[in-house]
């Protein structure tokens, strides 16, 4: 059990403090949950009194009421962490480039020996009998594809998609605001 899993279930009630837990901070915040639960500061502890005492969610949906403000901070900063480490991966495959002159090949053999593996095993998983004792290496392994799966098309797809359509957004908005500035100076002159 760890901090993540007890934030998924906090999520359920307390969906900002789920989130907190879950993410980074989920130790420190853990703390203070300990505390108003009456528990050990281990998530399965958490987690326990989460199941066993109705009343855990009432407090937590309080406690996040009570201090909304510090933990969408946390939030926020739980996101902008993300987004960095996305941004420096980038950085640093330009800098690589910008340096040798080269692509870095290594990132492109990487993400298609996962993306051929995750197709490969799931023709496997399809089209072969896999022997009973080998199932939770199988699916163990699946699991792994799938979210390296996930990381790559995140990667190569994901943000720059999203980064696409924000620029257009922030273009439009810039265009609309800047029309009626112009129209402003030209009247005041």
């Amino acid at each position: 059990m760890t901090w993540k899993d007890v934030g998924k279930a906090i999520g359920k009630a307390a969906p900002v403090l789920g989130s907190v837990v879950g993410g980074p901070a989920g130790g420190a915040i853990g703390e203070a949950i300990s505390a108003l639960l009456g528990v050990e500061n281990k998530p399965d502890k958490v987690a326990e009194a989460l199941k066993t005492n109705p009343e855990a969610f009432v407090k937590l949906k309080q406690y996040e009421m009570q201090h909304q403000e510090e933990l969408q901070k946390l939030q926020l900063e739980n996101v902008k962490t993300y987004l960095q480490d996305l941004q420096n991966a980038r950085a640093r495959q330009v800098e690589h480039e910008k340096a040798t002159g080269k692509t870095d090949i290594n990132l492109y053999v990487l993400a298609w020996s996962i993306v051929i593996g995750f197709f490969v095993l799931i023709g496997v998983m399809m089209f072969v009998a896999i022997p009973s004792e080998s199932n939770n290496i199988i699916y163990m392994l699946f699991g792994t594809l799938s979210a390296g799966f996930g990381s790559v098309m995140q990667y190569f797809f994901g943000s720059s998609r999203g980064s696409n359509e924000k620029t257009k957004i922030l273009a439009r908005s810039i265009n609309t605001n800047i029309a009626p500035v112009k129209e402003e100076v030209m009247d005041a002159s």
